[in-house]
């Protein structure tokens, strides 16, 4: 059965894709370039997924081709071509996909898959507002009880709230560093160019000097050189490390030195 679904956009449809991926436990990577040209819209360690404009039977066999000629570049995942039921033509697109079956290519109308159309209903529904509820009764009452509880515990808590305070605060942004580091290295593995400068940005705001310098080195390094910035990952830390006496962490990649 097919279920009406419509985005705006091809981006908004991967977008969406993607999130019903992760959902998952799917780690997912988007326009990750291949080793000879083009990119593979979304990438996870199971899937390479193609989502072309529309999958009407001259878009399919445009897709197929290009998939084929990039095969051998994916031999862990799956290839998939991924989008809605075409408007006219719709059982063409299903016969093509049958096909193109035995070439290793599974075509996925997500307007027919009942897991992402869930998916989808959820995007589209606004959540319920919760109902404030009310107790009318002595409402004076109520509001001295909660202003002498508010007292009790600021005079209980405030002494232990000074001495936690910057030990928690520093604890909370090193843990969001260590996150922001594990997503980056992540995406620099597979080269996704989006995935890596998200990372970048939130490194930025590192209260480490040398985490922010790199991040700002690296960025300049990506938006200036397009994929070839990723190989210095590693130079842009040595430097830091042997300049600045910085420690950041040398990871090893195939890519760079």
């Amino acid at each position: 059965m097919t279920v009406a679904i419509e985005f705006a956009c091809s981006e908004d449809l991967q977008t969406a894709l993607g999130r019903w991926l992760e959902d998952y436990g799917h780690s997912v990577h988007s326009q990750v370039p291949c080793p000879d040209g083009g990119m593979v819209d979304l990438l996870t360690p199971l899937y390479a997924i193609f989502c072309p404009p529309s999958l009407s039977p001259s878009d399919l066999w445009a897709t197929v081709d290009a998939i084929e000629a990039k095969q051998a570049d994916f031999p862990d995942q799956r290839l998939v071509i991924a989008g809605l039921t075409p408007e006219t033509d719709g059982e063409m697109a299903a016969d093509i996909a049958d096909q193109i079956k035995p070439k290793g290519i599974e075509v996925w109308f997500l307007d027919q898959n009942a897991s992402f159309i869930k998916f989808y209903a959820g995007l589209t529904t606004a959540p319920p507002q919760p109902q404030e509820r009310r107790n009318r009764r002595n409402p004076l009452a109520g509001c001295l009880i909660s202003l002498g509880m508010a007292a009790i515990l600021s005079a209980s808590f405030w002494l232990a709230y000074r001495i936690l305070d910057r030990h928690q605060l520093q604890v909370a942004a090193n843990s969001q560093d260590n996150r922001s580091w594990e997503q980056l290295h992540s995406a620099v593995e597979v080269w996704d160019m989006n995935s890596t400068l998200a990372s970048l940005e939130r490194l930025a705001n590192s209260r480490s000097p040398c985490v922010a310098k790199f991040a700002e080195r690296f960025e300049t390094s990506l938006r200036q050189q397009g994929a070839e910035g990723f190989r210095d990952i590693n130079p842009i830390k040595r430097a830091l490390n042997l300049q600045e006496g910085c420690r950041l962490e040398m990871r090893e990649y195939d890519f760079s030195q």
